[in-house]
């Protein structure tokens, strides 16, 4: 099972700044949605372990994460393999920056593979829990790299 994903949003931060924070693993992965922890590798890989619930099925999701691009300003992208519950998956997400008037556009898209056991018996579930999770992911990151625009948001 494949899903795809992508889209923009604009922050107020300057374009070194936020490529800063997208291209530290250390800064970028306590906003994955039901983030538990993160270590760091002697390869410079990450493993980060988030909370994973489908249904009343719930476990722990481990993710070996590699910073594989790396094009200041204007280039991250990471790659991962991961395992939760029983099945497998690889997971590619990157982000394009564009300065813009005031900031920059942050353009991000993605894929996620999985297979194994947890496609077979939760299947049609994990894609619209996938992609809840990765608007919750997006929506935190906006947060983090650009609180006041947040504030004017929900107030």
């Amino acid at each position: 099972m494949a899903i795809q994903f992508d889209g923009e949003f604009k922050v107020a931060r300057s374009r070194a700044d936020t490529f800063e924070f997208l291209a530290d693993t250390q800064k970028f992965a306590p906003c994955l949605p039901t983030f538990q922890s993160l270590g760091m590798e002697d390869d410079g890989t990450a493993t980060v372990k988030i909370k994973i619930g489908i249904g009343k099925v719930r476990g722990i999701a481990t993710i070996n994460l590699a910073l594989e691009e790396s094009e200041s300003p204007t280039r991250a992208q990471y790659s991962g393999k991961g395992k939760v519950m029983g099945s497998a998956f690889n997971l590619i997400s990157g982000f394009n920056l564009e300065e813009i008037d005031g900031g920059t556009l942050v353009k991000w898209s993605g894929e996620l593979k999985m297979f194994g056991k947890l496609v077979a018996l939760a299947g049609g579930l994990i894609k619209p829990i996938a992609r809840k999770d990765i608007k919750r992911l997006i929506d935190a990151l906006q947060i983090a790299l650009d609180p006041k625009q947040a504030e004017q948001a929900s107030g």
